[in-house]
């Protein structure tokens, strides 16, 4: 049998008009927060889905991810949506492969063709993007910290143990969205950030309250 590995799904405007949410895992997000937008329309990212199992769309990009929480994916309700070649081999029918192009340090360009998206340099980053291909209208960042908090990275202890760099926010996770908020706007999205002390200063700034008001 032919391995489906390298098929690709071009995002279409499924939510044309809406507010996506997305939800990253920095340590700011909470089941809280999570259970205040339920029922909107919202793409959790990675390990948020944890927070967020009814979440519109699962998007992640790494096979390293997916090989960890097989089950996590394959039970998913909603849309899977995914660049890895593994797990578009192993759950074919169920994940929606996208390539993701473009240089995450320079000006983005958020309309690039069949089954393609922006880069970014985070699965969060790159999410905006996704959001954006799939007919957003305003696209809201929730546990976008881009920072350590009280030494935390994460909204969940699964890496615990593992060393990061925590200059690598400040140095490239950080630096990465430069550019994005004026590419969003020239294709009519407004980019919101409803993180509580956000490092992205990219984007306007709203609470959630109001965000939701």
């Amino acid at each position: 049998m032919t391995s489906r590995e390298l098929e690709y799904w071009s995002p279409e405007p499924l939510f044309k008009g809406e507010t996506i949410f997305c939800l990253a895992s920095g340590p700011s997000l909470t089941a809280d927060i999570c259970a205040r937008i339920r029922g909107r329309r919202t793409i959790a990212i990675n390990s948020s889905a944890v927070l967020a199992p009814w979440a519109s769309v699962l998007f992640f990009t790494d096979s390293s991810w997916y090989e960890a929480r097989r089950d996590l994916v394959a039970n998913w309700c909603g849309l899977v949506i995914s660049m890895s070649r593994t797990a578009k081999r192993e759950l074919p029918d169920k994940v929606k492969r996208v390539q993701g192009e473009g240089d995450p340090q320079a000006l983005p360009g958020f309309s690039r063709g069949p089954h393609v998206i922006q880069q970014g340099r985070s699965s969060g980053h790159t999410a905006v993007s996704l959001a954006i291909a799939l007919g957003a209208s305003r696209v809201v960042l929730l546990g976008y910290d881009m920072r350590f908090v009280a030494g935390r990275e994460h909204c969940h202890d699964e890496y615990k143990g593992s060393a990061r760099d925590a200059e690598i926010y400040s140095r490239e996770f950080v630096p990465g969205f430069a550019g994005w908020d004026e590419a969003a706007r020239a294709v009519g999205v407004e980019v919101v950030n409803a993180t509580e002390g956000s490092a992205v200063k990219e984007f306007r700034f709203a609470p959630l309250d109001d965000v939701l008001r």
